[in-house]
């Protein structure tokens, strides 16, 4: 008997059995997630070891292996559910302003918090603190999605090249962060009000019509 034949009833246990199966898979992955991100908070700039992470999650290897390939794999999915963390917090503090300028400082305080206000301020505090290494590839990637919040904002502004702008002031602020973080330093206030400034400042200037 195929599933299309299956009474009824039946076909609702099965979907019952596998909702659960399903939440606790989800329930699981999310443990192992948040424990590597504590785990990135102690340990950075160096790598985390995964039997750290089985630790700190109070799982075992067997739970680690079947979601995860490897530390790789582990590394990127936390880069992956970090970038959408940021992108919404960036997103509502950048709404919070109704100028350009200001939403581009928005954007750039927003970044730079997790290391200037190391206090548990941000959901995904440990976000900035991932190494980066071989094993985040496809992490400009995920960078890009934070930069592309820029786009409107430059492109209100009268910008020729609102894509370009976007992009260069988001290398600009995620160099900063990965250059503090691989030397473990945090960026003082007249650096951090500097970088916001400067990128704040590219909003002001309309691009040239004859350019």
């Amino acid at each position: 008997m195929d599933w299309e034949q299956m009474p009824g009833s039946v076909r609702a246990a099965v979907d019952r059995a596998l909702g659960r199966a399903q939440q606790e898979a989800l329930d699981e992955i999310e443990q192992i997630l948040d424990a590597a991100m504590r785990v990135v908070e102690r340990t950075a700039p160096a790598e985390p070891r995964v039997a750290d992470i089985v630790a700190e999650a109070g799982t075992s290897n067997q739970t680690f292996y079947r979601y995860f390939a490897g530390k790789n794999e582990l590394l990127h999915a936390v880069m992956e559910r970090g970038v959408v963390r940021t992108r919404s917090y960036l997103h509502h503090q950048m709404s919070k302003q109704t100028e350009p300028t200001g939403q581009v400082a928005a954007w750039v305080e927003g970044l730079l918090s997790p290391l200037t206000r190391p206090d548990g301020t941000r959901p995904d505090v440990a976000l900035s603190r991932l190494p980066v290494t071989r094993s985040l590839a496809g992490r400009a990637q995920l960078d890009d999605q934070l930069g592309e919040l820029l786009i409107a904002p430059f492109s209100a502004a009268g910008r020729r090249r609102p894509d370009l702008d976007a992009r260069v002031v988001q290398h600009a602020v995620i160099g900063t962060l990965a250059r503090h973080v691989g030397a473990g330093t945090v960026p003082d206030e007249d650096e951090c009000r500097h970088l916001i400034d400067f990128c704040a400042a590219v909003a002001t200037r309309p691009a040239d019509p004859a350019a």
